[in-house]
Protein backbone atom coordinates (compact mmCIF):
# COMPACT_ATOMS: atom_id res chain seq x y z
CA UNK A 1 0.00 0.00 0.00
CA UNK A 2 2.94 2.55 1.03
CA UNK A 3 4.51 1.56 -2.31
CA UNK A 4 1.54 2.37 -4.29
CA UNK A 5 1.06 5.77 -2.42
CA UNK A 6 4.52 6.55 -3.07
CA UNK A 7 3.59 5.59 -7.12
CA UNK A 8 0.40 7.82 -7.29
CA UNK A 9 2.53 10.77 -5.20
CA UNK A 10 5.37 10.75 -7.77
CA UNK A 11 3.54 10.63 -10.77
CA UNK A 12 0.86 14.01 -9.21
CA UNK A 13 4.47 15.32 -8.67
CA UNK A 14 6.01 14.74 -12.68
CA UNK A 15 2.72 15.59 -14.13
CA UNK A 16 2.61 19.09 -11.55
CA UNK A 17 5.97 19.97 -13.03
CA UNK A 18 5.32 19.01 -16.67
CA UNK A 19 2.12 21.53 -16.62
CA UNK A 20 3.98 24.22 -15.10
CA UNK A 21 6.80 23.98 -17.49
CA UNK A 22 4.66 23.79 -20.21
CA UNK A 23 2.85 26.69 -19.21
CA UNK A 24 5.96 29.02 -18.58
CA UNK A 25 7.25 28.06 -22.09
CA UNK A 26 3.36 29.46 -23.11
CA UNK A 27 3.64 32.92 -20.87
CA UNK A 28 7.41 33.66 -21.15
CA UNK A 29 8.20 32.28 -25.03
CA UNK A 30 5.16 32.32 -26.96
CA UNK A 31 3.72 35.75 -28.17
CA UNK A 32 -0.58 36.02 -27.76
CA UNK A 33 -1.03 36.00 -31.61
CA UNK A 34 1.36 32.82 -31.97
CA UNK A 35 0.14 29.69 -33.25
CA UNK A 36 3.16 27.68 -32.47
CA UNK A 37 2.46 24.79 -29.69
CA UNK A 38 4.20 24.40 -26.60
CA UNK A 39 6.01 22.04 -28.48
CA UNK A 40 7.13 23.31 -30.81
CA UNK A 41 8.27 26.00 -28.74
CA UNK A 42 10.49 24.22 -26.73
CA UNK A 43 12.00 22.46 -29.72
CA UNK A 44 12.97 25.45 -31.07
CA UNK A 45 14.41 26.75 -27.92
CA UNK A 46 16.36 23.49 -27.89
CA UNK A 47 17.68 23.29 -31.36
CA UNK A 48 17.58 26.97 -32.60
CA UNK A 49 18.37 29.15 -29.87
CA UNK A 50 21.01 27.13 -28.13
CA UNK A 51 22.29 25.87 -31.86
CA UNK A 52 22.88 29.48 -32.23
CA UNK A 53 24.63 30.18 -28.67
CA UNK A 54 27.18 27.52 -29.29
CA UNK A 55 27.81 28.69 -32.88
CA UNK A 56 28.42 32.58 -31.30
CA UNK A 57 30.56 30.95 -28.64
CA UNK A 58 32.83 29.38 -31.43
CA UNK A 59 33.15 32.47 -33.46
CA UNK A 60 33.73 34.75 -30.50
CA UNK A 61 36.67 32.05 -29.15
CA UNK A 62 38.10 31.71 -32.55
CA UNK A 63 38.28 35.77 -32.90
CA UNK A 64 39.88 35.94 -30.14
CA UNK A 65 42.35 33.74 -30.68
CA UNK A 66 43.35 36.05 -33.91
CA UNK A 67 45.10 38.49 -30.90
CA UNK A 68 48.48 37.32 -30.86
CA UNK A 69 48.30 38.52 -27.66
CA UNK A 70 45.50 36.87 -26.53
CA UNK A 71 46.86 34.97 -23.46
CA UNK A 72 48.10 38.51 -22.11
CA UNK A 73 44.95 39.92 -22.24
CA UNK A 74 42.05 40.17 -19.69
CA UNK A 75 38.68 40.23 -20.80
CA UNK A 76 35.72 41.29 -18.71
CA UNK A 77 32.76 39.23 -18.78
CA UNK A 78 30.23 37.22 -17.11
CA UNK A 79 31.57 34.05 -18.90
CA UNK A 80 34.32 32.14 -17.62
CA UNK A 81 33.92 30.00 -21.14
CA UNK A 82 35.76 32.67 -23.29
CA UNK A 83 39.03 32.91 -20.89
CA UNK A 84 39.16 29.89 -20.72
CA UNK A 85 39.22 28.77 -24.35
CA UNK A 86 41.55 31.49 -24.92
CA UNK A 87 43.90 31.06 -22.34
CA UNK A 88 43.59 34.61 -21.02
CA UNK A 89 42.36 36.07 -17.83
CA UNK A 90 39.11 36.88 -16.29
CA UNK A 91 37.69 40.09 -14.76
CA UNK A 92 34.72 38.70 -13.74
CA UNK A 93 31.41 41.29 -14.33
CA UNK A 94 27.71 40.41 -14.19
CA UNK A 95 27.43 44.36 -15.24
CA UNK A 96 24.73 44.90 -12.55
CA UNK A 97 27.72 46.23 -10.33
CA UNK A 98 28.17 50.35 -9.81
CA UNK A 99 25.93 53.13 -9.44
CA UNK A 100 22.58 53.56 -11.94
CA UNK A 101 24.43 56.64 -12.69
CA UNK A 102 27.17 55.29 -14.07
CA UNK A 103 28.61 55.88 -16.87
CA UNK A 104 30.72 52.92 -18.99
CA UNK A 105 34.00 54.45 -17.92
CA UNK A 106 32.91 54.81 -14.59
CA UNK A 107 31.78 50.88 -14.45
CA UNK A 108 35.09 49.20 -16.34
CA UNK A 109 36.69 51.25 -14.14
CA UNK A 110 34.68 50.35 -10.85
CA UNK A 111 34.09 53.73 -10.02
CA UNK A 112 31.15 53.07 -7.76
CA UNK A 113 31.52 49.45 -7.28
CA UNK A 114 30.51 48.37 -3.52
CA UNK A 115 33.16 46.65 -1.05
CA UNK A 116 30.74 43.55 -1.79
CA UNK A 117 30.94 43.90 -5.49
CA UNK A 118 34.76 44.32 -5.90
CA UNK A 119 35.00 41.48 -3.66
CA UNK A 120 32.54 38.82 -5.46
CA UNK A 121 34.42 40.20 -8.83
CA UNK A 122 38.45 39.58 -7.49
CA UNK A 123 37.51 35.62 -6.31
CA UNK A 124 35.70 34.99 -9.15
CA UNK A 125 38.13 36.32 -11.73
CA UNK A 126 40.98 34.37 -13.54
CA UNK A 127 43.07 34.58 -11.46
CA UNK A 128 41.83 35.47 -8.07
CA UNK A 129 42.48 39.10 -7.71
CA UNK A 130 43.95 39.86 -4.06
CA UNK A 131 44.27 43.14 -3.78
CA UNK A 132 40.69 44.86 -4.28
CA UNK A 133 41.19 48.09 -4.82
CA UNK A 134 43.48 47.54 -7.99
CA UNK A 135 42.07 48.48 -10.87
CA UNK A 136 42.45 46.61 -13.88
CA UNK A 137 41.45 47.71 -17.48
CA UNK A 138 39.74 44.93 -19.75
CA UNK A 139 41.05 44.50 -23.39
CA UNK A 140 38.22 43.02 -24.29
CA UNK A 141 34.20 43.29 -22.92
CA UNK A 142 31.61 40.27 -23.40
CA UNK A 143 28.27 41.68 -22.84
CA UNK A 144 25.65 39.19 -22.67
CA UNK A 145 22.01 39.97 -22.40
CA UNK A 146 18.54 37.98 -22.42
CA UNK A 147 15.25 40.03 -22.85
CA UNK A 148 12.82 39.15 -20.29
CA UNK A 149 9.40 39.43 -22.08
CA UNK A 150 8.03 39.06 -18.52
CA UNK A 151 9.96 42.14 -16.74
CA UNK A 152 7.42 44.73 -16.65
CA UNK A 153 7.92 48.18 -14.43
CA UNK A 154 4.46 47.73 -12.91
CA UNK A 155 5.67 44.54 -11.41
CA UNK A 156 6.50 43.89 -8.07
CA UNK A 157 9.94 41.71 -9.13
CA UNK A 158 10.73 44.23 -11.82
CA UNK A 159 14.61 44.65 -11.93
CA UNK A 160 16.17 48.02 -12.91
CA UNK A 161 20.29 47.15 -11.80
CA UNK A 162 21.51 46.81 -15.00
CA UNK A 163 20.08 49.90 -16.63
CA UNK A 164 23.43 51.80 -16.71
CA UNK A 165 24.93 48.99 -19.15
CA UNK A 166 22.17 48.58 -21.04
CA UNK A 167 23.13 50.39 -23.80
CA UNK A 168 25.87 47.75 -24.52
CA UNK A 169 23.17 45.72 -26.14
CA UNK A 170 23.66 47.67 -29.13
CA UNK A 171 27.00 48.54 -30.54
CA UNK A 172 25.34 51.01 -33.16
CA UNK A 173 23.84 53.23 -30.49
CA UNK A 174 25.87 56.98 -31.38
CA UNK A 175 26.62 57.02 -27.49
CA UNK A 176 28.36 54.05 -27.13
CA UNK A 177 31.80 55.38 -25.93
CA UNK A 178 34.57 55.66 -28.21
CA UNK A 179 36.86 53.90 -26.58
CA UNK A 180 34.63 50.67 -27.42
CA UNK A 181 35.23 49.14 -30.79
CA UNK A 182 32.42 46.46 -31.46
CA UNK A 183 34.03 43.33 -33.12
CA UNK A 184 30.94 40.76 -33.25
CA UNK A 185 27.61 41.09 -32.43
CA UNK A 186 24.90 38.81 -32.45
CA UNK A 187 20.80 38.71 -31.23
CA UNK A 188 18.25 36.14 -31.25
CA UNK A 189 14.68 36.49 -30.29
CA UNK A 190 15.54 36.10 -26.71
CA UNK A 191 19.12 38.23 -26.35
CA UNK A 192 22.08 38.26 -27.37
CA UNK A 193 26.49 38.62 -27.44
CA UNK A 194 27.87 42.12 -28.27
CA UNK A 195 31.88 41.96 -28.23
CA UNK A 196 34.04 45.18 -27.45
CA UNK A 197 37.55 46.08 -27.79
CA UNK A 198 38.85 48.10 -24.90
CA UNK A 199 40.74 51.38 -25.60
CA UNK A 200 41.08 53.38 -23.01
CA UNK A 201 44.60 54.76 -23.84
CA UNK A 202 43.44 56.14 -27.39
Amino acid sequence: MMKLNLIIISLFLLVSIGFTFMLTLGTFYQSENSTDSKFDILDNLLAGELKNSEEDVRKIIQLLKQDENIEDKSIMTSFKTYPYHTNSKLIYASFTEGSPNDTIYDFITKKNWSAFEHYYSAINSIPPQNDLDMVQIPDYLIYGYTIYSYNDPNTTWYKDDDSHTEILQNPEDPDIPKFLNPIFSSTSGTGGVVVYEVNLED
